[in-house]
């Protein structure tokens, strides 16, 4: 909500290769992962946001036993999990020509398919490749220790403060990280 205002949203466009959110009640366009309004009578206006921790119906499963699990009768996306997102999500992935067509001048710091795990805390953002936390890795963030890892039930990375809470976090790509938080530092094995 906004303004104590409900809104709806669906896929708006694409802009720098990643799907823009456009709500329902004022047309404004919002980017996903950061939760600002780019255009529109919202324009500077931020959404609450969380991070979304990704894992497997296995992994969910074995968490919360009393999970109810809800599946879709649509075949075309049955068809489009089951066969394609995993190659997209644990693969080397493509994007579609038209992706290329939005996006501005690629960082080439890392691969633009390169997978791994985006951490933002207190508008300062930081890259951890996939090749970087296969071990635990502790980074430090102001003196504040984050322990990083890739959870051994779903295989996804996730990063934790010593309390257990989560920063804002994503899994995703670097090229939608390194364009959503230009400047960004990128993790290295020491």
């Amino acid at each position: 909500m906004i303004h104590g205002t409900l809104h709806h949203f669906s896929a708006g466009g694409l802009y720098n290769g990643l799907v823009l959110l456009i709500d329902d009640e004022t047309r404004t366009y919002w980017d996903h992962m950061t939760g600002f309004g780019l255009h529109g009578p919202l324009r500077d206006e931020q959404l609450a946001r969380w991070s979304v921790p990704l894992t497997t119906v296995a992994a969910a499963l074995e968490e919360h036993p009393d999970l109810t699990l809800f599946r879709s009768r649509l075949v075309f996306w049955k068809r489009w999990l089951t066969r394609l997102a995993p190659r997209l999500v644990r693969g080397r992935g493509w994007l579609p020509f038209f992706f290329h067509r939005t996006m501005g001048e690629k960082d080439l710091r890392r691969p633009a398919m390169d997978h791994g795990l985006g951490v933002v805390v207190g508008g300062r953002a930081r890259y951890y490749p996939m090749a970087s936390i296969r071990d635990p890795l502790i980074d430090d963030w102001d003196g504040r220790p984050l322990r990083v890892h890739v959870d051994k039930k779903d295989g996804f990375p996730v990063a934790l403060w010593d309390d257990g809470t989560r920063p804002f976090q994503v899994f995703t790509r670097w090229y939608g990280f390194s364009f959503t938080y230009p400047g960004c530092t990128v993790h290295t094995k020491t």
